[in-house]
């Protein structure tokens, strides 16, 4: 049995924490075995919430024999650095796949991904590696969705959309069809994507209107 660590103490990993039990392999394949903290310390009150260990700071741990990791953190940036200290480790990242997901024949997924409830992804979509779809967020026939990239709630990526590496989407946002998002872009909540959006910018509304820079 291998024994998953979720990689972020906050309130994504103790939602996923949930949805890992419910998630394909859980029980036969791997059980939890607690949470690493991040390069940002967390209110003393949000530590008591956690229902398993605190197994310590993800650069300090020191990975023992069956340990899996999953990365459980909503900035691309965050995660990008989490995963990057554990793979350094030799550390292995695994999928968390709902139960409740539909998952197309055809669609390519990566590894470290996280597919919370009622997520979908349909025919020749691919996700890299760490992407994440929180509860409810799709992706359409042949798009793709970005190394370290997230979705949050309700969003919804539309046929052959094409989203780079490290992008944010805000829960309820969604990207009409055939759109590029360029690397590092931050898409804002209940946005509606009507034009490609370049590298680096930061947008919002409906119609999505760029308004600021991601760096």
């Amino acid at each position: 049995m291998k024994h998953l660590v979720i990689c972020g103490a906050g309130a994504f990993g103790r939602e996923l924490y949930y949805h890992a039990k419910e998630s394909i392999g859980y029980g036969t394949e791997w059980d939890i075995k607690g949470f690493l903290d991040g390069s940002v310390s967390l209110p003393k009150k949000e530590y008591n919430k956690l229902p398993l260990p605190l197994l310590g700071n993800y650069k300090e741990y020191c990975i023992a024999n069956n340990d899996v990791f999953i990365c459980a953190v909503g900035s691309p940036a965050g995660k990008k650095d989490f995963v990057e200290i554990i793979e350094q480790k030799g550390g292995e990242f695994i999928n968390v796949i709902h139960k409740s997901c539909i998952i197309h024949e055809t669609a390519k997924l990566g590894k470290g991904i996280i597919l919370c409830p009622f997520t979908y992804v349909f025919a020749d979509a691919i996700l890299d590696d760490f992407t994440s779809l929180e509860v409810r967020a799709g992706i359409g026939h042949d798009a793709h969705l970005g190394k370290y990239s997230s979705m949050m709630g309700y969003t919804e990526l539309c046929g052959f959309v094409n989203v780079g590496t490290s992008v944010y989407i805000g829960s309820g946002a969604r990207v009409l069809p055939q759109l590029k998002i360029g690397d590092n872009s931050f898409v804002g909540a209940g946005s509606v994507v009507i034009v490609d959006v370049e590298e680096n910018n930061k947008v919002f509304g409906n119609p999505a209107r760029t308004v600021g820079k991601t760096n």
